[in-house]
């Protein structure tokens, strides 16, 4: 799912392109981050998380709305299941250039603004922040092709992404990209201590709506922390209508589908 790699970020998103051998570092990331911005998508996915031993595991069905372009990216994540978690909401915000905002909700009343340290915090208590779910890493100044490497059996470029000053609280992302089907197969982002702060692995490869191949099954990974998330969409609309309401303190108390 597009979301869930911006998740997740994605949020990262991935179509179909040309079968290209080699790309180059500038060309790539443009690509992916065209594609991550394209229009307003509504999505259900369904999260798994594992925190570390010892702690008990839990799942949610999550509802997504975005709204992405090159000038700003909106997304509202709802919670429709287990009942007792059922309206919890976060609205996430970014500018193109601007730092990134957040606001939480919590039934029956309850609204939170996010600071800017918060939203390294964890997505519903799930290995994704705040922040991995609006950051594009495509979308900055420094790309690199490290290498290639074969991942599933399909050959991957590697490309690297640093950020710039005040950009992203990692100091590099690298991402193995499946350039055929233009499918993101791996990737870790890494603290400036060099560890690996999240791993995020593509467990599946499926086409969505438009007939584009996306990430269907997503696992991210936390080895500081030795827990993880498994995220499998279902459901993934794009051209959605949206209001601006939607997607403000406001529109999030409401737990609706749009048309």
């Amino acid at each position: 799912m597009k979301t869930l790699l911006c998740l997740f970020s994605c949020a990262i998103v991935a179509h179909a392109a040309e079968a290209t051998s080699e790309w180059s570092a500038k060309d790539l990331a443009a690509r992916l981050s065209s594609l991550q911005q394209d229009g307003s998508s509504l999505v259900r996915l369904k999260m798994e998380v594992k925190p570390p031993a010892g702690t008990p595991k839990f799942a949610l069905q999550l509802q997504i709305k975005q709204r992405r372009s090159a000038k700003s990216t909106e997304v509202v994540y709802q919670v429709l299941w287990p009942k007792e978690r059922m309206g919890e909401a976060v609205l996430l915000k970014q500018s193109a250039g601007g730092a990134a905002s957040g606001t939480l909700f919590t039934p029956p009343g309850t609204v939170r603004a996010l600071s800017g340290p918060q939203m390294k915090e964890a997505l519903f208590g799930s290995d994704l922040s705040y922040a991995d779910v609006l950051e594009n890493f495509f979308a900055w100044d420094n790309q690199a092709i490290v290498g290639s490497e074969v991942v599933d059996r399909v050959n991957c470029q590697i490309l690297e992404s640093k950020p710039g000053k005040g950009d992203s609280s990692y100091a590099a992302v690298r991402t193995w990209v499946d350039t055929r089907r233009m499918v993101p197969l791996r990737i870790e982002k890494y603290l400036p201590s060099g560890a690996v702060a999240r791993r995020i692995d593509t467990r599946d490869v499926a086409k969505d709506d438009t007939g584009r191949f996306v990430p269907a099954n997503l696992t991210v990974g936390s080895p500081q922390g030795g827990s993880s998330t498994n995220l499998e969409g279902s459901k993934l609309r794009h051209d959605v209508t949206f209001t601006d309401r939607d997607f403000t303190p406001e529109g999030i108390k409401e737990l609706g589908t749009p048309k």
